[in-house]
């Protein structure tokens, strides 16, 4: 009730970003997503707000970060997050954390903010009333001055006929990004971002979120005569025309020019795939590229065929990638429970039936004794009870177990890549665990059913997943589980690692592995073949003319009613126009089945990532030429569980496309 006053108060007096005066600590939120323009569903929203001690000694306290509801006593409505903070004399600090919001009744977003010193008393709070969700696209401005940013909006929105500008005014929403957030997953609610602002500008931070957010599916636009990285005048640097290695090279890039290897082999105007998302290049504002790239955004239902073939798609009609790589892992390289089977059961019924009707139907009457069948029966279905049990139990856990799984994408270009981590915590008994995961993974709440129905997608997530409502955020993540006897749940999380280099092919035809981790297998799959490296050491390199082949059309194109089933391929591809390329014969089908029902008894290969995929090479490989699979025993999230000794299983798997394979 304290909290609901407060917040009526707060709003009676126009909510008020600040905190009162009066209070130890002093709580202003910053930022809100991108100048208050959030995202919802899966995709946590930037809270950046400053703490401040107002007192002459140091202060202890909790800082909570939540979004409550107005509608229903000032309760939590999302995930809340603690965080344990040790102020100084007159200290202030900037924090940010990803909060996942949920909309509520009425549209608006109550986002609260309260410290509690070590004696669980208030010392200070502050709210603040956000808006209703911005419909439409959205574009982040990032410009070296304000007079800039409007020059760009101009243009954009009077390009095109005048009701191509109607239908750009009511479906663009223009943000201008004063302070860059500096992590990626930061700008989730932008659909586009502009970059007119030079590179010097923008810490090392700033511009690993930007490539970050361009790898995640965002569009990344630079304007080319803004940046002033001397990329553009220096068109020929790459490694393969230089004495520098990859490693020195990756360093020279990140530290001196902004997506170098991508932008020297971009034309202004075209667009380039990045990990999902697309970067483009323009030489400036005022020129015929920019009004050309960005006329097509207002078209209207109206608009003549003959303009709209002059303009073609930025991206091509292509399927979304897939996710399920870390739950294909975590399917076959986890902890399971093994259940008895439906046939085991079976044959536990027809032989406890057996052992009733010789024991009281034949040997009873035998000897004449059918009255003790009242002990009989009742003694045998408990000691068939037993040995089932018993048999059951034995393949249960001993032990509480850990396994994490994590999925790397990335290119043949960039050491960078992003990261989807799968954590399953499984109980041997009835239990609370608290899981610790390192702080740099962001925790991703499951995606819910009715989520699901929204994006048009039929997979609600993982059954599994865990329901957290409260995490902790300090030097590390961490969380409250509670477990049944013989269960598990599951963690997921977003984040990303810089390798010490990537996975390259020379002009020979060797493949060198210069990411930093070994592994344990490895394949490389192209439109016709798929190459079994095996093992391959940090540092390594393999002749592709000299390793086994296998033809792609016969290890793809499976398909089973079975969930979850066989991943899809990790990047764009395009939607087979029919499926003729699946084998749906009787025999076909029977064999995918068998091959299905018999993976618990195979160890785990690479090749079973391929068999989700359309046998037609030509849709898959219709912009990456080839991909790269590594699985390791390194790189992974290396989580605990507090207070405990668990058994572990750990893999991660590195994807590496290739946008050109000579």
């Amino acid at each position: 009730m304290r909290r609901r006053a407060l917040l009526l108060f707060l709003f009676l007096f126009g909510v008020a970003p600040a905190s009162r005066s009066a209070d130890a600590v002093s709580i202003k939120i910053r930022q809100v997503g991108l100048e208050n323009i959030y995202a919802l569903g899966n995709s946590p929203t930037l809270i950046s707000f400053d703490v401040r001690n107002t007192t002459v000694q140091s202060i202890p306290i909790s800082l909570l970060v939540d979004e409550v509801s107005l509608e229903n006593n000032a309760s939590s409505v999302t995930t809340s997050i603690q965080l344990p903070l040790l102020l100084s004399p007159a200290e202030e600090r900037t924090l940010r954390v990803p909060l996942h919001l949920v909309p509520g009744n009425n549209g608006r977003l109550v986002i609260y903010l309260e410290a509690r010193d070590a004696h669980n008393l208030i010392v200070g709070r502050t709210a603040r009333l956000v808006g209703p969700k911005i419909d439409g696209q959205v574009i982040g401005l990032i410009c070296s001055t304000p007079d800039l940013c409007r020059n760009i909006q101009q243009s954009i929105l009077l390009s095109g006929s005048p009701e191509e500008q109607t239908h750009k005014s009511q479906m663009l929403r223009m943000v201008q990004l004063s302070e860059p957030p500096s992590d990626g997953w930061a700008y989730a609610a932008a659909h586009t971002v502009i970059l007119a602002a030079a590179i010097a500008r923008l810490t090392e931070a700033q511009r690993q979120a930007l490539e970050l957010f361009l790898r995640n599916g965002g569009t990344l636009v630079l304007l080319e005569d803004q940046i002033a990285d001397g990329v553009s005048s220096n068109p020929g640097t790459n490694p393969a025309s230089s004495r520098l290695s990859l490693l020195d090279f990756n360093a020279l890039c990140r530290n001196m020019y902004f997506l170098e290897p991508y932008r020297t082999r971009l034309p202004y105007g075209k667009p380039l795939r990045v990990g999902f998302g697309h970067l483009v290049r323009l030489p400036s504002v005022a020129g015929k590229e920019f009004s050309y790239y960005f006329r097509p955004i207002g078209f209207s239902a109206t608009t003549p065929e003959e303009i709209r073939r002059q303009f073609p798609a930025n991206t091509r009609e292509l399927q979304s990638a897939d996710e399920s790589q870390s739950a294909w892992l975590m399917k076959r390289l986890g902890t399971s429970f093994r259940f008895p089977s439906f046939l085991e059961i079976l044959l536990w019924m027809i032989g406890y039936l057996l052992v009733v009707g010789i024991i009281n139907f034949v040997l009873l009457r035998r000897f004449d004794r059918p009255e003790w069948g009242w002990l009989t029966i009742p003694g045998i279905a408990i000691l068939a009870s037993v040995l089932l049990y018993g048999t059951s139990a034995r393949h249960r856990p001993r032990n509480f177990n850990l396994d994490d799984m994590v999925v790397y994408r990335m290119d043949n270009l960039s050491s960078l890549a992003t990261a989807d981590a799968k954590v399953r915590v499984s109980s041997p008994r009835r239990s609370t665990v608290e899981p610790v995961v390192p702080a740099d993974w962001v925790y991703s709440q499951p995606r819910r059913a009715y989520q699901a129905v929204l994006e048009g997608s039929g997979n609600p997530g993982s059954a599994n997943a865990a329901n957290v409502s409260e995490y902790v955020l300090d030097r590390s993540w961490e969380t409250n589980l509670s477990l049944r006897k013989w269960s598990f749940t599951e963690l997921n999380f977003n984040g990303s690692r810089h390798f010490a280099g990537t996975i390259s092919r020379d002009s020979a035809g060797r493949l060198h592995n210069d990411t930093g981790i070994s592994f344990r297998q490895s394949i490389v799959v192209e439109q016709k073949d798929i190459f079994v490296l095996g093992s391959f050491s940090a540092g390594a390199a393999f002749d592709l003319n000299l390793v086994p082949r296998r033809s792609y059309m016969d290890e793809a194109g499976r398909s089973v009613n079975r969930l979850p089933q066989y991943p899809g391929p990790p990047f764009a591809f395009h939607k087979p126009d029919e499926e003729k390329f699946r084998n749906w014969s009787e025999a076909g089908t029977k064999q995918m089945e068998e091959e299905w029902d018999n993976l618990a008894t195979q160890p785990f290969s690479l090749i079973e990532l391929l068999r989700g995929w359309s046998r037609n090479g030509d849709d898959i490989f219709s912009e990456t030429r080839a991909v790269f699979f590594g699985l390791s025993d390194q790189a992974t999230v290396g989580p605990s569980l507090r207070e405990k000794s668990p058994d572990r299983k750990s893999a991660s798997l590195t994807v590496v496309t290739f946008g050109t394979w000579p």
